[in-house]
């Protein structure tokens, strides 16, 4: 094994997952730098989300929060990139700030889904942003993810992993959210050769239709080199 400093090998990747009155909330985040510093903000966005999301019923208010709790704690260069996802039956509200799309699986296609506001980062105080709401057939899977797998590159050819084809394929087999989130772990770590060069968290939930908050299964989370891992999971 071969030492490396550690600011390169502790990462600020967040995610989380918490029932509410309004549905099964989901988040993703990504904070600005490596080391105890984006550490130490990932816990503090965490431990504010799994209060905020139980409290608030809009999306957009959970985003303000979130936004004043990292403005509070970090410095002038540090910033979050986040999802923040509801789910409730077959409708999913969700909020950006400055985070890659989730990708919504169906059958055999999967494609990203844009929110109609997207705002800035978390911490630069912009204020809100309006939901987006999406209605999915039962059965559409959602992935959440962080951009480590998306700038994952080929060490032989440098060709950038080929996200939308990979996750299609990975997550609609029919088999369990855990045996697909493994799957698409495995594309990753074949495509780099298990050489990453940076953090990677994946989050994806299945929507079974109206009257079932996500489905009866918890959502499947995995991650690749050191996301913060949600302490309740």
């Amino acid at each position: 094994m071969r030492g490396a400093p550690l600011a390169a090998m502790v990462g600020g990747d967040l995610y989380e997952v918490v029932d509410s009155p309004w549905g099964t909330r989901l988040l993703i985040g990504d904070v600005r730098g490596k080391g105890l510093d984006a550490v130490g903000i990932a816990s503090r966005v965490l431990g504010c989300f799994r209060v905020v999301a139980r409290l608030r019923p809009d999306l957009g208010a959970v985003l303000i929060d979130l936004d004043r709790e990292v403005a509070e704690i970090s410095g002038l260069d540090d910033f979050v990139t986040a999802v923040v996802v509801q789910i409730r039956g077959d409708r999913m509200d969700m909020v950006n700030a400055g985070h890659p799309d989730p990708i919504l699986v169906r059958r055999t296609s999967a494609r990203p889904l844009t929110a109609v506001s997207r705002r800035p980062p978390l911490g630069l105080l912009v204020g809100g942003a309006d939901s987006t709401s999406i209605v999915i057939e039962p059965g559409g899977r959602v992935l959440l993810y962080t951009d480590g797998i998306a700038e994952a590159r080929h060490p032989g050819s440098g060709e950038f992993f080929p996200l939308l084809p990979a996750v299609g394929a990975a997550l609609a087999r029919p088999a369990t959210l855990d045996n697909c989130l493994g799957d698409l772990v495995a594309r990753v770590r074949e495509w780099t050769g298990s050489a990453l060069t940076d953090d990677v968290a994946l989050l994806v939930a299945e929507v079974l239709g109206p009257g079932s908050p996500v489905s009866g299964r918890r959502p499947a989370a995995a991650d690749l080199a050191d996301p913060v891992r949600p302490t309740s999971w």
